[in-house]
């Protein structure tokens, strides 16, 4: 019996709307791996949500056409009797937790599927060194990266073994260590029986383990399409003094030191790609830069002095985007949310209509950020920083949920950025992107950082 049938799937979110999924017909077996590709709001997670018995049951809107997953119609079974035999790991992990630790959060997960009180912990912790995460067990969730949170949902959703598992995005967070480990426990999962769909944009990570790739246009699955590489655009070597310097910045969460004694230098027109592994200190070096995170030692933007001052007080001379801005979205239209910074502090609105082209944003400008895809959420929050000019630029994974087309947009977008004279630090495990656009790299260990002029 196939692990997953459907037949002309349609979906839309309400029910005056445009189809989310398009006649979707799909066979998964048991033991395959089956990759979804194509561009951001393509109806990927879509998919994965009524896979899942999430959509409409949870979202709402209106479904049509059949589908079986791991035995269960789809139009019958409840999304509780789904979730027995179907793991789901949403597109944004941070959302994902329930409990405050790592081992009680895939503890949890064991418990909803009727394990032995006995046995709970012990699996649980298994279920974290499977994916070499053991060391986490005990830390406090909100207190993790990113990437350490997806490797506990991850832990959470293989921990009861499903007969599915759907993933969207696992690999976007994590370094290539962690990826590289995770996708071989996926094939090793698959060989033993598991029928898994993993939507990802990162081919060059899952798609040498993966049985089938489809491609996903307007809801509606096909053929995938080959996308070429970045490459790096010329003209990106840059000198002169430093707009941003960093001399002895140190920091501490509690007993635990998060950076060390942190020197570094970046000239107007240059684009620093920070790189490390999880839990490195990458996103606490951009939040101390923000005034997010208390820091010692120096920071300074153009001359100024910005260590003491308050994170507002730091805009718009810096503009920060965070590893999961779709928390930070404001305003009900796309158009309002980019223009809500120059609009608050009085600025021209040029840069945010720049922003708006160069990120490709016009087709969404009256659709609401909340109802946009997790790719389509980082470009509105990248334009909305780029909209207050800012001399410094801060992302913290930027290319989290972005098909390769916009990856290569951005990448113009930072380089143009850099060429008017600003500068970027960019937190990332898409060594792609750094190569492509970087001409420095950072990279972070235990918070110290070991900086180079890339040649």
């Amino acid at each position: 019996m196939s692990a997953i049938t459907i037949e002309d799937l349609r979906y839309r979110y309400t029910a005056d709307g445009p189809w989310a999924l398009a006649g979707a017909s799909l066979t998964v077996e048991p033991g395959e791996i089956v990759l979804l590709q194509g561009e951001s709001g393509s109806g990927k997670s879509t998919l994965l949500r009524v896979l899942a018995g999430l959509a409409p049951a949870f979202h709402g809107g209106e479904a049509a056409g059949r589908g079986n997953v791991g035995g269960l119609d789809l139009r019958q079974a409840a999304p509780a009797e789904l979730a027995q035999r179907v793991g789901f790991l949403f597109q944004d992990p941070e959302t994902q937790a329930v409990m405050a630790e790592p081992v009680r959060d895939v503890a949890f997960s064991l418990q909803c599927h009727g394990l032995p009180a006995e046995d709970i912990l012990p699996a649980a912790r298994a279920a974290l060194a499977r994916i070499q995460s053991e060391h986490l067990a005990d830390r406090r969730i909100d207190q993790l990266s990113s990437g350490e949170r997806q490797r506990v949902a991850l832990a959470a959703v293989l921990a009861p073994e499903p007969a599915v598992l759907l993933l969207d995005e696992p690999t976007a967070q994590l370094d290539d260590d962690t990826a590289c480990e995770l996708v071989g426990e996926l094939r090793r999962l698959a060989d033993s029986g598991l029928a898994i769909v993993i939507a990802e944009h990162r081919h060059d990570r899952v798609g040498h383990l993966t049985d089938r790739v489809l491609g996903m246009q307007g809801g509606a699955l096909g053929a995938a399409t080959v996308h070429a590489v970045l490459e790096p655009l010329s003209g990106m070597a840059a000198s002169g003094a430093p707009l941003l310097e960093l001399a002895g910045v140190s920091a501490t969460r509690g007993e635990r030191v998060i950076l060390s004694d942190v020197h570094a230098a970046l000239p107007a027109g240059g684009v620093a790609a920070l790189i490390g592994k999880n839990g490195g200190g990458k996103s606490s070096l951009l939040r101390a830069l923000a005034g997010l995170e208390h820091a010692t030692g120096r920071i300074a933007v153009a001359g100024v002095d910005m260590t003491e001052l308050a994170t507002e007080a730091r805009i718009p001379r810096l503009a920060f985007v965070p590893q999961d801005p779709g928390r930070h979205l404001l305003c009900e239209s796309v158009h309002d949310e980019v223009l809500l910074g120059p609009r608050t502090l009085g600025l021209p609105d040029g840069p945010a209509k720049r922003a708006i082209s160069d990120l490709d944003l016009e087709h969404l400008l009256n659709r609401n950020p909340r109802d946009c895809s997790v790719g389509e959420r980082e470009r509105i929050a990248i334009a909305a920083a780029l909209a207050l000019d800012p001399q410094l630029l801060l992302l913290d994974e930027p290319t989290r949920g972005m098909d390769p087309g916009h990856r290569a947009a951005l990448v113009r977008t930072i380089r143009a950025h850099a060429a008017r004279g600003g500068c970027a630090v960019l937190a990332t495990h898409d060594l792609e992107l750094a190569r492509a656009c970087a001409d420095q790299r950072w990279a972070l260990d235990d918070g110290s950082l070991t900086a180079e002029v890339i040649a």
